[in-house]
């Protein structure tokens, strides 16, 4: 099938966020007859590293790593709520193909020299990385968490304007010596900036139709 979509960024009610705060995501409601792409939903952002020492570098599946707890709550029901998700999802990613991994640049997993030239590390290497830093031009220190829970990855299009309440995401980032690597832990610091959500809507009342009967007939 063919229908209208758009990609769309909205800046967050927060511009910055630091270790141990937490991030209260709204699933957007969208217009009638509009559905969000599957896997599409996702936070945009900056990692901010000013103020740590030298030689420290982000660790390698860093967004994942951003991640301490993840809850997600529907109509006051937790629907997941998974403390050490970091732990859990960067697991996950090791079973993934290697070419996907590669094409994850913005999720984080990447090698170690491609870790440390955003990073501004002491010891990063200046030659045989020509495809790192081309790479490093095009996202510097942008990175994104996907927001991946099933009701929004695997049962098909999600259309909350036939729903009465609300999906919210609640993230809460984990310590900086879980997310960088350096040789002095007690000065690893860091904070998102630039923060947007960012997700995928398709216009199309047969999707939408065909949702709202599955949240009907209670499947």
């Amino acid at each position: 099938m063919k229908a209208p979509s758009a990609v769309k960024r909205i800046t967050f009610g927060r511009d910055e966020d630091n270790p141990g705060e937490m991030l209260y995501v709204s699933v957007p409601k969208l217009n009638e007859n509009e559905v969000l792409m599957p896997g599409s939903l996702a936070l945009r952002f900056d990692i901010d590293l000013s103020g740590a020492h030298a030689n420290k570098f982000l660790g390698q599946n860093v967004t994942r790593a951003l991640v301490a707890t993840l809850v997600v709550k529907f109509a006051g029901s937790t629907l997941k709520d998974t403390a050490d998700y970091n732990i859990y999802k960067t697991f996950e990613d090791l079973f993934l193909p290697g070419e996907k991994r590669d094409n994850m640049v913005p999720e984080g997993p990447q090698s170690e020299d491609l870790c440390k030239i955003p990073s501004g590390a002491g010891d990063e290497k200046t030659s045989g990385v020509f495809a790192e830093n081309k790479v490093n031009e095009i996202y510097g220190t942008k990175y994104c968490i996907r927001l991946d829970h099933q009701m929004l990855t695997d049962h098909g299009v999600f259309y909350l304007q036939v729903l009465y309440n609300d999906l919210v995401f609640e993230v809460t980032l984990a310590p900086a010596s879980q997310v960088f690597k350096g040789s002095d832990p007690t000065k690893l610091t860091y904070k998102l900036t630039n923060i947007q959500l960012e997700y995928e809507m398709i216009r199309s009342q047969t999707l939408a139709d065909e949702a709202q009967s599955v949240y009907t007939s209670g499947r």
